[in-house]
């Protein structure tokens, strides 16, 4: 057995998921009939939530979600959703707007969040749910788990009443940053701005889909020129959605248009999943963060149904950018999960025996960049198999 400290996940939705957690889980669900078996026994008396659903495994009709009590079903993603009918007259009521327009991929990716805080907005916030949602973390490895994106006023007033800082950081809506009075503005880590989809609904700005996809960009060039130009102005940390090489390479060629207003500002590149060598060695060139999640090395296996093989393979290539493009685990390139999910399970499995060779990291590698430095939380012991290419980590946890 190896010891390694707890994990300090960089990229997570940290009181988001504190409200889903009580939604129910379709993550592990890979059969149609077994989901539909768990979905048919919500409640009527009030909107369910089912989120960690894979359309590559399954989809469902809408005469089929007809048949349950009102009913959300979000993809894993959370950039996908599904709603019935009964589920659609409630939320006429409160949000109108998704209603009208939830077959329109564009107008989700540009209020993803909006609708991310009324379905949370479902299930109560209080601190006895959050102290839950920080146990449960702590059991899965867990030590620390940012929000990338809080804006909900209840949130607000929470972090400003408790001091948890040592379990958590926030960062905000880049429009609504500057209309905060200086105390809000104190709480927050900085701004996270989105540039494309997601490949979980196949808007990932990438050049090629092996099945129907709708590659979408936030912002035209001039727009996302401006738009830092302004955030940099904030003097905060600035996080930059961007999966897909087309809008890596926006965002690469803005931040070189405004490199001058760098000063001040730490910024991180979120995801940048197909990031080639040539982007890279930009990206270093400029001072960026790359804040990455290797559980997303299954991507190209379970989004093999709409990435085409040379994408697959262009996934998550952490060798380039360690070997070729001089990033440096822990300093430049960091690892978060994007609850999804969160926690030791699986992801280092996926860093030590990826589906891809190049997305491989060594242990010390996955320390330095997701890691704890210290042990005060507690420790995970990691026992690897390189035979069976099997990991096996059990978690331990001290009583703080």
């Amino acid at each position: 057995m190896i010891r390694i400290p707890l994990i300090k996940d960089n990229h997570n939705h940290l009181f988001t998921y504190s409200n889903l957690f009580q939604a129910e889980s379709l993550f592990y669900v890979k059969y149609k009939k077994d989901a539909l078996g768990i979905l048919k026994n919500f409640p009527d008396n009030r909107i369910s939530v089912a989120t960690g659903w894979f359309d590559s495994y399954y989809d469902f009709s809408h005469q089929e979600l007809n048949e349950f009590a009102p009913l959300i079903i979000c993809n894993n993603s959370l950039h996908r959703y599904l709603f019935n009918d009964k589920a659609s007259g409630i939320i006429k009521a409160d949000f109108p707007e998704w209603i009208d327009n939830n077959s329109d991929q564009l107008w989700v990716e540009k209020n993803i969040m909006k609708i991310l805080s009324y379905i949370s907005g479902l299930f109560d916030f209080n601190e006895d749910s959050f102290r839950a949602t920080l146990k449960r973390n702590l059991e899965n490895g867990v030590c620390f788990a940012s929000d990338m994106f809080v804006t909900s006023e209840p949130v607000f007033k929470f972090i400003e009443a408790q001091d948890y800082s040592d379990f958590t950081e926030i960062w905000t809506d880049p429009d609504l940053y500057p209309k905060m009075p200086d105390y809000k503005k104190n709480l927050c880590r900085g701004v996270k701005l989105f540039t494309d989809g997601a490949l979980g609904a196949s808007t990932a700005a990438i050049h090629e889909y092996k099945a129907a996809g709708n590659s979408f960009l936030t912002y035209k060039d001039k727009e996302l020129t401006l738009k830092l130009e302004e955030i940099l102005t904030y003097k905060t940390d600035i996080a930059i959605h961007c999966i897909g090489d087309i809008a890596i390479e926006q965002v690469i060629k803005s931040l070189e248009l405004t490199k001058h207003s760098h000063t001040g500002s730490t910024i991180r590149l979120e995801h940048v999943q197909f990031i080639n060598e040539n982007q890279a060695k930009r990206a270093k060139d400029l001072g960026l963060i790359l804040s990455m999640q290797p559980n997303f090395n299954m991507d190209s296996v379970v989004y093999a149904d709409r990435l085409t093989q040379q994408y697959c393979e262009a996934n998550n290539p952490f060798r380039m950018l360690i070997d070729k493009a001089g990033f440096v685990p822990g300093k430049d390139l960091i690892f978060g999960s994007d609850g999804m999910p969160t926690g030791i399970e699986g992801c280092l499995q996926d860093s030590l025996f990826p589906p891809v060779p190049g997305q491989r990291i060594s242990l010390d590698e996955f320390v330095a960049a997701y890691c704890s430095d210290n042990y005060e939380k507690g420790f995970i012991n990691v026992h690897i198999d390189q035979l069976k290419k099997k990991v096996i980590s059990v978690v331990e946890t001290f009583d703080n």
